[in-house]
């Protein structure tokens, strides 16, 4: 079984401001000129200049990347400097509209309790981002549907949920068939509905809005590809499972220009958010093709989830009506509304065992005979693809992974949250904060969600999740 040194005896050798000789203020300034990030809310974030320096580097800008720098930006201030790598940046302020749903139904306490932060941050969001446009955060119901075998199940997630204050009704066949004649109840045993706090938002919105108040607040966000990392020697560190006077710690991130320029970043702490890249980015600093603590590697890949319109439907449609819930069918199949449009979304959660098919076989062997089956007369209508969803999913349990790795203590995890992570975010960007700055969680406790449970066998499974 692996340990843990203590960290606070190592925490004396992470956070120390570094310090660098700065280059000629000419050739600076050069820099300046010549940089040319277009992107309007990023003007400000850098002065158009490749920092060398850093307290906290957070690799990716996206959800989580970018919820962490806020959080940091926003509790520290000028205390810390934060910089966020990225090699997309454009794409993250895309103009773009993405609705994502907001849900508490999960049966681990970290999820719920996360989701009800999230609910609390979305509903201020305009305060908390000085937002001059909505993110759309529109409530709505959530009926989650189970058959005779994982109706038990569903009994006691709902009773977990009421011990947090969610509010949820349990719904027999007979009941769901009166309220919801639109639905095949055949094999269907229970339904859970939840009527408040939770419905659908603008999830580009709220990462635009994170990005812009983050760097209004002094983080520098930085367009660049990491390429490797630099080790420091330090000798003094003892180490269960490490050589006496060979254990290395993070000290520099190696990343490329998109001029294909080669630099690097000091940092006393990393925080690795860069969604399905985290896994080969980890690789980079040998996490999982090394020995002992650094044997395993990250578990965390990329999973697609198409979504598709329904459109056409005539009477069938009329029936769901905007007060509808969002049904979450047995089969991982989910439908609602699309506000108020006269059209349908839906789509199927993905598995790992389905990841091999097409998009057509997807369809065709699992969307297509779930909604046949569920909402009868909906492929009457016009079904067209709509977009593909990405996520970076956790091969391991399917939770995701969050706090310092077990050998390097001053790189940070956060990926593998899957279709949660999008609404997650606030929540765990604040975790982060609270890693750093305090160094333990001091809002919601993730403790479980370390890295250490793969080393220790010690999956934890969120069961509501279908």
């Amino acid at each position: 079984m692996w340990k843990r040194i203590l960290n606070r005896k190592i925490s004396k050798f992470i956070f120390k401001r570094t310090y660098v000789t700065h280059k000629n203020p000419f050739q600076r300034t050069i820099e300046c000129i010549t940089s040319d990030i277009k992107y309007g809310i990023f003007n400000k974030a850098a002065d158009k200049v490749y920092p060398e320096h850093a307290d906290v580097v957070i690799i990716g800008g996206g959800f989580l990347g970018s919820s962490g720098a806020y959080w940091l930006k926003e509790r520290a201030g000028e205390g810390l400097n934060v910089v966020v790598l990225d090699k997309n940046l454009g794409n993250l302020v895309e103009e773009k509209e993405s609705m994502r749903v907001l849900s508490h139904h999960y049966s681990l306490p970290e999820n719920i309790l996360l989701s009800q932060c999230s609910l609390d941050f979305m509903r201020n969001a305009r305060r908390n981002l000085n937002l001059k446009d909505d993110i759309k955060y529109y409530p709505h119901g959530y009926l989650v549907l189970a058959g005779e075998k994982y109706a038990e199940v569903l009994e006691k997630n709902v009773s977990i949920l009421r011990e947090f204050g969610i509010k949820n009704e349990l719904l027999s066949a007979e009941q769901l068939r009166k309220k919801y004649p639109w639905i095949n109840t055949s094999d269907v045993k229970l339904g859970s509905l939840s009527t408040e706090g939770e419905g659908v938002y603008d999830c580009q919105a709220l990462q635009r809005g994170m990005i812009k108040k983050s760097v209004e607040l002094g983080a520098n966000y930085v367009n660049g590809e990491v390429v490797g990392f630099i080790m420091e020697d330090q000798k003094d560190v003892l180490m269960e499972g490490v050589k006496p006077m060979s254990f290395q710690k993070l000290n520099k991130v190696v990343y490329k220009t998109k001029d294909n320029e080669e630099r690097s970043i000091k940092f006393a702490i990393c925080v690795l958010a860069a969604a399905s890249e985290s896994s080969n980015i980890a690789k980079l600093a040998n996490i999982g093709s090394h020995t002992g603590l650094l044997s395993v590697p990250l578990p965390i890949e990329q999973s697609l989830s198409n979504v598709y319109s329904i459109e056409n439907t005539g009477s069938q449609s009329q029936n769901i009506g905007i007060s509808s819930p969002l049904v979450m069918d047995t089969t991982g199949l989910w439908l609602r509304r699309n506000g108020l449009n006269n059209n349908l979304l839906c789509g199927q959660i993905p598995l790992q065992s389905d990841k091999h098919l097409s998009e057509n076989d997807n369809y065709e062997l699992l969307l297509k005979p779930s909604l046949q089956n569920r909402f009868h007369n909906l492929l009457d209508g016009k079904v067209t693809h709509k977009e593909t969803e990405v996520f970076d999913c956790n091969t391991y349990d399917d939770s995701g992974i969050l706090g310092p790795h077990p050998y390097y203590t001053n790189l940070i995890l956060a990926a593998g949250f899957g279709r949660s992570g999008i609404q997650h975010a606030p929540g765990i960007g604040k975790a982060i904060s609270d890693l750093v700055i305090d160094f333990q969680y001091t809002n919601i406790d993730l403790t479980r969600f370390g890295f250490d449970r793969i080393l220790m066998h010690k999956p934890i499974v969120d069961f509501n999740i279908y």
